[in-house]
């Protein structure tokens, strides 16, 4: 059984977690620059499943930009949708137009950090158990004199 992962209100009052110009770890730069659309499936692929355990290097995302990046050259767009998409799920601030802008100009960084973001903020999964209290209660041990 699949469980959900889904963000509480969609009230834009938090930041990105990482700068745009934050271009680390280095195997995530290389890729976000070289072969951005694996980079977005990545990022995709862990927003609907944080564990992985289905992930396939060539996902529905990464050929979706592949395909519009080869025959349009606006793969830029579908990445600018999909970093929507993120901002509305954590209530990272922002709008269409700077998601529209970071995009364009700067596509690989904006799939880098997107996919740092998501990572961090989904890398601890759901609470499976709540607080469960002592039933014996708090103890003090005796004050020796």
């Amino acid at each position: 059984m699949q469980q959900e992962y889904v963000q509480g209100a969609n009230v834009q009052t938090q930041e990105w977690q990482s700068s745009l110009m934050d271009c680390g770890p280095c195997d995530t730069c290389i890729v976000g620059t070289c072969l951005p659309c694996l980079l977005l499936g990545k990022t995709s692929e862990r927003m609907r499943d944080p564990t992985m355990q289905t992930y396939e290097a060539i996902n529905t995302d990464c050929l979706l930009m592949c395909g519009i990046s080869w025959f349009t050259g606006c793969g830029w767009i579908y990445a600018m949708m999909k970093r929507a998409e993120i901002r509305e799920r954590f209530g990272i601030k922002g709008s269409g137009s700077s998601d529209c802008c970071v995009s364009y100009w700067c596509g690989c960084c904006a799939l880098i950090q997107q996919d740092k973001e998501v990572q961090a903020r989904l890398s601890t999964g759901p609470i499976v158990q709540g607080y469960q209290p002592q039933k014996e209660g708090m103890h003090m041990p005796p004050q020796q004199a």
